[in-house]
This record gives C-alpha cells, structure tokens and sequence, in this order.
C-alpha cells in the first residue's frame, strides 16, 4: 500500500486514476483537502506520502490554459523543490503532460526557435501547446537535480477513455472526410488503461535519473479502430501519403483551419 496525493481529483483522467488505485492505496485528493495543506511539509513528512500525481490541465478553455497548463506545474515543482532537502523520504512525482508539446506538425519547437530581443519574431505553437510546453520546461528545471524527489514527466497522446467522445467525432470525421484513409495507418492513441497500468509501475519504480520524460502511447490500426469504414472507403479518393503529408503541412495556421490540421496530422503524420 502506498500513500498518495492525487491533484486534480475531479477531473475527468483524475477520477479514472483515483477508482484505480482507490483499493491498494492510501488515498489524498484534492477534492477534500486544500491543496496548500497537501504540498505543506508537515503533511507529507507525517502522512509519508510516496507519490504525488499531477493531473490539474485545462485541453479545452483557453481561459484556463496559462493557471492550469503552465502557472501550477511551475507553483508545484518550486514548491517540492524547496521541500526536497527536508523531506524524510523518497517521493515520486508524476506529471501528466502531453505528446502536443513536442509540436510535431509544426514549422517550429523551443529547440528549433531562434530568439533575438531586438526582432519581433511570430512563435507557431497554438495556446495549449505553448502553456504545456512552458509548464513542462518549468518544472523539468526546478527539479532536475533533486536528491529525494523522483520525476516523471508522461506526454500521453489523446486519451481515450470507455465511450470515447474522440473517437466518435473522428469516426464521424473520416465518414464524410472525401480522401481515402488506409486502413493499416497506425494512429497514436493512449488508451486510459494503458496509462493507468504505466502509471503503477512508475511508482515500483525509481527514475534511472533524477527526472524522466516518457511518451505514453500505442499505435493502433485504423481498421481495429473502425471495423466498418472499410463498407465505405471504396468510395473515396486515394492520394499517395508523401503527397498528403506534405499538403498538410502547408496549410496555414489560421484560426478556420488549425482544428483541422491537427486532426489530418493526427491521422497522417503524428
């Protein structure tokens, strides 16, 4: 049995990680005590908290995206990092972050960006992509060199939860969608089992370095996904891959189209 903070308790990815591990485990949730009084010294060092789980994220409120995405892993790795020398025991920390901040359907990422303070200079991340990946870049460097603090950083692809809204909307997507999708593509999904299960065996387990970054996914075919698309697909248009794949990334990051971009680059090239 192991001692463990969940934040964002009542979130949609925090209720499946909560009915989880509710059994085997010594549960604290952020549903129920003020998350200030969590992360207070006293309470981990009496309570010997083992694991803190991080899955406070906004994916759909821009509003939300700079206090959830970015302000609170910045908040919660400073606030462990001043902890850590104190702490009387080893603690896991899992942070649930995502495969988007990697952008890799976009022109640019952080390692690509030239920056020059003199020259204005237009950065292509969408809001959610570039408060993740300022969140993540945060909370990478306050912890790094912590000795009792071990971190993983997981970058889940779309999550797929039982009855997934996702999958519905992309079946209905590739239904009225005029070109031709092969059925052997692979599309990058991480079923909520899938993370769930890594998520337990991150807590046996101890980082081979201070702090981890692991991508959580599984390829899973188009065929597997929608067994009846083949009734249907004779009727579309079959364009070669590398053509499609480059036609994609030519469209313009505009607010029309970026949605679908990202669905045909999901499809197509992540």
């Amino acid at each position: 049995m192991k001692n463990i903070i969940i934040l964002g308790s009542k979130g949609r990815l925090g209720l499946n990680i909560k009915e989880h591990l509710k059994q085997d485990n010594r549960l604290f949730l952020d549903e129920f005590i003020n998350i200030k009084e969590l992360l207070n010294l006293t309470f981990l060092n009496k309570n010997k908290i083992n694991c803190i789980i991080n899955c406070i994220g906004s994916t759909n409120s821009e509003d939300s995206f700079f206090m959830s995405n970015f302000y609170f892993p910045s908040f919660l790795s400073e606030k462990l990092k001043d902890l850590d020398s104190c702490l009387k025991h080893q603690l896991t920390l899992i942070h649930i972050s995502s495969i988007g901040i990697r952008a890799p359907y976009m022109k640019y990422n952080f390692k690509q960006i030239y920056i020059n303070p003199f020259e204005k200079i237009k950065i292509k991340y969408n809001l959610y992509e570039l408060s993740k990946s300022c969140g993540e870049y945060n909370l990478y460097n306050n912890l790094r060199h912590c000795q009792k603090i071990n971190t993983f950083i997981l970058q889940p692809s779309n999550i797929i939860f039982k009855n997934s809204d996702f999958l519905k909307k992309l079946s209905f997507f590739l239904l009225i969608f005029p070109i031709k999708v092969d059925k052997n593509i692979k599309l990058a999904i991480t079923p909520i089992d899938y993370l769930l299960n890594n998520i337990c065996e991150l807590m046996e387990n101890s980082c081979k370095s201070n702090i981890e970054i692991k991508t959580l996914f599984k390829r899973v075919k188009v065929s597997f996904l929608f067994k009846k698309y083949r009734y249907f697909e004779f009727l579309k248009i079959k364009i070669p891959l590398k053509i499609l794949q480059n036609s994609i990334k030519s469209i313009p990051e505009t607010f029309f189209l970026y949605r679908l971009k990202r669905i045909l680059i999901f499809i197509f090239i992540l």
